[in-house]
């Protein structure tokens, strides 16, 4: 069993993958987002695991609209709790630091972190443990990078600051995916279920489109909305909601809910995430 994420060794979604599949999972990194779900359409890893959501930073937009592109299932989810770290070569100090490297999201965590440190300019990169990755090899002593502690103790780095993330509660919510859904069995515990969909631009459409859920008294988790590409201001929602798409009252819900959508596709039934702090370890 192999599964793949995006980004260098030490990244949070190396973590993610760590925590959630185990030891007995072979793990590889590739480049991009978009690389972890074409090898998982391909098949050429069993799964992948990409960030969906923070806390903070709030939704990863890009990889929502990869999951309608590809057409891949949600089998699982995973809540890892971000610990941001300020790292840098040895022989750099907090005063010496003009530049400050790290993916978008991890910038926004730490906004009041870096607010407070105005002479350093943030930097964006595709991915946090890269950027640690891409300081070492320069070797500069006026830049850092913002990372896990993991990604210090893999590439040896100095920490200059702990747990900089503007809240202590940071969260990233993983989705794991599979280019076969899985279904959730009743002993599985709590499951959600992930769908997309997209509805007619007239008045009351969204509410309708809504209350067949609330008619049947299931929870919802979150909706987010995403501009239709070359559509105008027309919109596809994905949503998470309680249960099963197989259980009754789930299934007469989504079965309302076609009879008023002009696309809809379930992306999957899952088990409800875990709340996992990382485990950092020297290897």
């Amino acid at each position: 069993m192999k599964a793949v994420y995006a980004g260098e060794r030490g990244s949070f979604a190396e973590l993610a993958a760590r925590e959630y599949f185990g030891a007995e999972c072979r793990l590889e990194q590739v480049g991009l987002f978009d690389d972890v779900f074409v090898a998982v359409k391909k098949e050429q890893a069993t799964y992948g695991i990409v960030p969906i959501e923070n806390t903070r930073g709030g939704s990863v937009h890009q990889n929502y609209d990869l999951l309608l592109e590809h057409g891949i299932s949600i089998v699982g989810e995973l809540n890892l709790k971000i610990g941001q770290y300020l790292i840098a070569n040895r022989g750099a100090t907090i005063a010496k630091i003009r530049q400050v490297l790290s993916h978008p999201q991890a910038l926004s965590q730490c906004r009041t972190y870096l607010g407070r440190h105005r002479r350093m300019q943030p930097v964006e990169t595709v991915n946090t443990a890269l950027a640690v990755k891409q300081i070492r090899d320069e070797g500069a002593t006026d830049k850092a990078a913002i990372a896990s502690m993991q990604a210090a103790i893999d590439f040896d780095m100095r920490v200059l600051a702990e747990n900089i993330q503007d809240d202590k509660n940071n969260m990233t919510r993983f989705l794991v995916l599979s280019r076969r859904a899985h279904r959730s069995h009743p002993g599985d515990g709590p499951v959600k279920t992930s769908i997309v969909f997209s509805i007619k631009n007239i008045p009351g459409a969204l509410f309708k489109a809504l209350s067949v859920f609330s008619l049947r008294d299931i929870d919802l988790f979150k909706i987010e909305s995403r501009p239709m590409f070359g559509q105008g201001f027309q919109y596809m929602f994905y949503l998470d909601f309680e249960g099963a798409a197989t259980a009754k009252k789930q299934r007469n819900a989504l079965s309302h809910l076609r009879e008023m959508t002009t696309f809809f596709r379930l992306l999957g039934s899952y088990p409800v995430g875990r709340q996992v702090i990382p485990d950092y370890r020297k290897r």
